[in-house]
């Protein structure tokens, strides 16, 4: 994506300009997740980065001896996540000034906060396009977003199959 500083907003005639995306549900789903993870990989949120690495691992191992977490395959599956997580712990310390066990949240960053706010529009439309007998109201999802930043609320909202055609 490059530098973050090429994010801003677009305005034409003293207005902002405003565009509609179309997705299909799964789309959607990885839209959300890449939300919720840059905006934590951007406050330094150790546990995102140390999946990261241990995902590509986990595909280079499947790769090579058909066990994605094979106990032989370069010093094996807990050898690795055990480098990872020293890995995360020196990119935290050396980027972020922080702890092994620090992190920071909303209000350290605008484009993560606005980041979470899409995030959490994007899975509460999910949540209310889940059949009522399958939803649980114990999850943060069956919350509204919060609103972070001046920016407003992204919109999403479910086409109907009559508005698809």
């Amino acid at each position: 994506m490059g530098r973050r500083k090429n994010t801003k907003r677009g305005k034409m005639n003293g207005k902002q300009r405003k565009y509609k995306i179309e997705l299909t549900e799964h789309q959607l789903r990885i839209l959300s997740f890449v939300c919720d993870q840059y905006s934590r990989l951007i406050c330094g949120q150790g546990w995102e980065y140390q999946q990261l690495f241990e995902a590509a691992w986990e595909r280079r191992a499947k790769e090579s001896t058909g066990n994605s977490m094979d106990k032989e395959f370069e010093g094996g599956w807990y050898a690795m996540r055990d480098k990872a997580e020293q890995i995360v712990n020196q990119i935290k310390a050396l980027f972020w000034g922080m702890a092994p066990n620090a992190h920071y949240g909303i209000y350290y960053d605008k484009t993560a906060d606005l980041l979470f706010e899409m995030h959490q529009v994007i899975r509460h439309q999910l949540w209310l396009d889940t059949p009522e007998n399958k939803r649980t109201m114990w999850t943060v999802d069956a919350s509204e977003a919060m609103t972070l930043t001046d920016e407003p609320l992204i919109k999403v909202e479910q086409i109907k199959e009559k508005e698809q055609q």
